[in-house]
C-alpha cells in the first residue's frame, strides 16, 4: 500500500489534490489494512462493492480475493489513476460516480458485500441507501465511521447515544464494532478516531410492523424533541383531541406518557405503530 510519502509523490505527479469537503483520508497503516481484509472474510465467489476507493488502499486486495469488485470513486482524477494502476484485474470495474446517485441494487445479480470508509457528512444517507436497497442485495456491510457515529449505531435504549439512527440500523441489521482505527492511521489525519464496523443484515426486519413508512415517521417524531415526553413529541403541532388519542393509545400498550424516546425499544416502537394503525392515528 502507499505510504504518506508515496501518496504525496503520486498526487504531485498526477496533479491531484485532497478534498477536505469530500472527507478524503487515505489509510496508510499496513497492519490495519491487513486486519480489515481479514475481517471481510472474502472467498473466491464473493462479489464486493467498495465505496470511496480513493487511491486503492484496499482495492487490489479485494480484486485479488473476490470474484467481482465494483469500486465507486467520486473523484475523477483518483478513479483514473486507480484504473491505470489496477488495469490487469479483469474482475474489477471502477465507476467514477457519486454513490448516492447510483442504483446500487442493480450492480449485482446476487448478494454482495459492501466495504467503505464513509465521510462523516454523508454517513447516514449512504447507510440509508444501502439498507433500503433490500435484504436480497447485500449480505454484509463493512464500514469505517467516526467513533461517535459508531456508538450511535450500536446504542440501546436508556443510553444517551440511542437515537433514531440506532433504531433504523438495528431494524435492518445486527451492528458490531469490530475495532478502532486511530486517526494517525490515515493521511491526512482526521480530527477523531474511527471504528471499523460490521453491519450484518438480518434475513427480515428485527420487528414486525404493519406500515414501515409510518413506523419510521413515529421514530423520527419521537426523537425530534428527545427532551420531551413521548406524548408531547408525537402530538407536537396537533390538537388536543389528537393528543388525547395518542395518550390513550400509548396507555393501552402499557407505555406511560412520561417516557421519552430514549426509553423505548424497537419492540415498543413497533407496538406504537401497530396501535396507531388500528386507531387511525397517522402522520
Amino acid at each position: 500500500m502507499l505510504t504518506i510519502a508515496g501518496i504525496k509523490k503520486l498526487l504531485k505527479e498526477e496533479r491531484l489534490s485532497i478534498s477536505k469537503y469530500r472527507g478524503q483520508n487515505f489509510l496508510v497503516d499496513a497492519h490495519l489494512q491487513k486486519k480489515i481484509i481479514q475481517a471481510l472474510n472474502i472467498n473466491s465467489t464473493d462479489e464486493i462493492i467498495e465505496i470511496g476507493s480513493g487511491l486503492g488502499a484496499l482495492t487490489e486486495d479485494l480484486a485479488m480475493r473476490a470474484a467481482k469488485v465494483i469500486a465507486l470513486e467520486k473523484d475523477k482524477g483518483m478513479a483514473r489513476v486507480l484504473g491505470q494502476a489496477l488495469s490487469k484485474y479483469n474482475n474489477l470495474k471502477i465507476i467514477n460516480r457519486d454513490i448516492l446517485k447510483v442504483d446500487v441494487s442493480g450492480l449485482f445479480k446476487r448478494q454482495a458485500k459492501v466495504v467503505g470508509n464513509l465521510p462523516f457528512y454523508i454517513t447516514t444517507p449512504i447507510i440509508g441507501l444501502l439498507l433500503k436497497a433490500g435484504f436480497k442485495r447485500f449480505s454484509d456491510v463493512f464500514i469505517t465511521v467516526q467513533h461517535e457515529v459508531a456508538k450511535r449505531l450500536v446504542s440501546k435504549q436508556n443510553h444517551k447515544n440511542y437515537s433514531s439512527l440506532s433504531v433504523f440500523i438495528q431494524y435492518f441489521t445486527h451492528p458490531i464494532m469490530l475495532f478502532t482505527i486511530p486517526k494517525k492511521a490515515f493521511y491526512p489525519q482526521p480530527r477523531v478516531d474511527s471504528v471499523f464496523m460490521h453491519l450484518r443484515l438480518l434475513s427480515k426486519p428485527a420487528v414486525s410492523v404493519r406500515d414501515e413508512e409510518q413506523f419510521f415517521k413515529i421514530v423520527h417524531r419521537s426523537f425530534s424533541q428527545r427532551r420531551k415526553t413521548i406524548v408531547n413529541s408525537l402530538s407536537a403541532k396537533l390538537g388536543k383531541e389528537e393528543k388525547k388519542k395518542i395518550e390513550q393509545a400509548l396507555k393501552s400498550q402499557g407505555l406511560k406518557g412520561r417516557l421519552r424516546a430514549e426509553n423505548l425499544s424497537l419492540s415498543d416502537f413497533a407496538r406504537i405503530e401497530d396501535v396507531f394503525c388500528k386507531r387511525g392515528i397517522r402522520f
